[in-house]
């Protein structure tokens, strides 16, 4: 079950006014939002790519600077899903299905959605909903919310949550009024209009939406929990005319990251290869270079090395401060075990960038495949903690430490990957291993153990 475009993890009650009248508190709901998030990660629908991340948390990162945040952090991720979907959890979460992207035609209309799902956040829609929960827990709120929001009944994110949840007659939650929805709009176009992307992008993509739905009948079943009604597109077209006229471009970087989601969540790497193939053959692109930035990626998936190294070098000469093209370069070489190549290049990139998170992940990366661990160690500590939630340099240092003999500190390091990964069972299985560790000092013994009975009080509570 979708939730459809602009879907929210929670939906249906009216409208209660100023998001200052939300009685549940933020740090509540902020606890809410980190077990939700850990459950959704729990499904393996999170794409963990630092390129991918860092992307989406630059075009956030400019909406929440444009927006009243109300106290909110916010933090956005993409789910690999190809529906046209995005959604807002507790606390901030915002979860964009890599679906989206492809179906948006410019920056404008992704950065477009995104400002709806923070006005939701802002506004207090759903914390209004979470305190009309009161009955239910809320570690299954969490559960249920998780389930609802990627839609599956699957795995640690659903299981007897949902179920438990329904059963309370909570399906409230999963509808949304469309007084809410306006608000959003509202909002979301004002925010979207202060972060300097074009305002008439929300519109345009309602349009286009509503027109496939007409076209193909059964397409919207990604909209039904959100139906695109003529009101509320003809509401959002009258209040473009309250703003300037703009036409914002849009960054190359939107067009690479386009074609990188696409060719990560292509089902058939072989299918992959054919579509850009065909597609630069017969110039149909919006933009060339990120078309062959495509067909390079989906090389190396098919294992064609060699062909993705000339194409991906070929683009990189092009535009060599592109980061993003540099890096695919750098992975053609290490998917062809030229790690000395691979590491000259992102050695350069990381004196260039230092505090670059993904030039940081992906030089550890290679250090690691080409075993020297010790320097991969010293980069990960470094950038660990930019992303406090981000598992993927939490596993990275997990291997790097034990490639480099610290064994207790690479268990620990990977009980905290498996925490952020909802998989608490999995990190007190890897807590107990350290404390079996020799040599360990009563400091450090005794710290395992405190976090260990942390987790196991934890568990016995949710």
């Amino acid at each position: 079950m979708g939730l459809g475009p602009w879907a929210y993890a929670g939906n249906n009650l009216p409208n209660l006014g100023d998001p200052s009248q939300a009685k549940l508190p933020q740090s509540k709901e902020a606890e809410i939002g980190k077990k939700f998030m850990q459950l959704i990660r729990s499904s393996g629908k999170v794409i963990d790519d630092p390129i991918d991340n860092a992307y989406l948390e630059g075009i956030g990162d400019k909406l929440t600077k444009a927006a009243d945040t109300q106290g909110y952090h916010f933090h956005f991720f993409w789910v690999n899903d190809g529906s046209i979907n995005a959604f807002a959890g507790p606390g901030g979460y915002i979860g964009v299905n890599a679906g989206l992207i492809m179906a948006t035609s410019n920056e404008s209309e992704l950065a477009s959605v995104m400002a709806h799902e923070i006005a939701h956040v802002t506004q207090g829609h759903l914390a209004r909903k979470i305190e009309n929960a009161k009955k239910v827990r809320l570690a299954s709120l969490a559960g249920m919310l998780a389930a609802v929001a990627i839609g599956t009944q699957s795995g640690e994110a659903a299981g007897g949550a949902l179920a438990a949840t329904m059963a309370g007659g909570q399906q409230s939650m999963l509808n949304f009024s469309r007084v809410n929805e306006r608000e959003a709009d509202r909002v979301g176009m004002e925010t979207l209009f202060n972060s300097n992307f074009t305002p008439s992008a929300m519109p345009q993509f309602f349009s286009r939406l509503q027109e496939q739905e007409r076209y193909y009948g059964s397409f919207p079943e990604l909209l039904s929990s959100h139906p695109l009604t003529d009101d509320r597109v003809a509401d959002a077209e009258n209040r473009i005319a309250q703003y300037p006229k703009r036409h914002a471009t849009s960054s190359q970087e939107y067009y690479l990251i386009r074609e990188r989601l696409r060719v990560q969540t292509a089902k058939y790497p072989k299918e992959a290869v054919n579509y850009y193939k065909k597609s630069l053959q017969n110039h149909e692109y919006q933009n060339k270079l990120s078309m062959e930035y495509g067909y390079g990626l989906a090389l190396i998936r098919n294992r064609q090395y060699t062909k993705a190294n000339q194409v991906l070098e070929q683009i990189a000469k092009q535009q060599p401060e592109q980061l993003t093209l540099q890096l695919a370069y750098a992975d053609s070489f290490a998917e062809m075990h030229q790690f000395t190549k691979a590491n000259d290049i992102l050695a350069k990139l990381h004196n260039d960038h230092p505090d670059n998170y993904a030039v940081s992940c992906q030089y550890a990366a290679t250090l690691l495949k080409a075993k020297q661990a010790k320097r991969a160690v010293s980069i990960l500590q470094r950038h660990q903690l930019k992303y406090p939630d981000d598992p993927t340099p939490y596993g990275l240092l997990s291997r790097a430490l034990g490639q480099a003999g610290q064994q207790a500190l690479a268990y620990q390091t990977r009980a905290q990957y498996y925490v952020e990964n909802g998989s608490p069972r999995l990190a007190i299985d890897q807590l107990k291993i350290a404390l079996q560790q020799p040599h360990l000092d009563p400091y450090n013994k005794a710290r395992i153990q405190a976090r260990l009975d942390e987790l196991k009080t934890n568990l016995k509570n949710a």
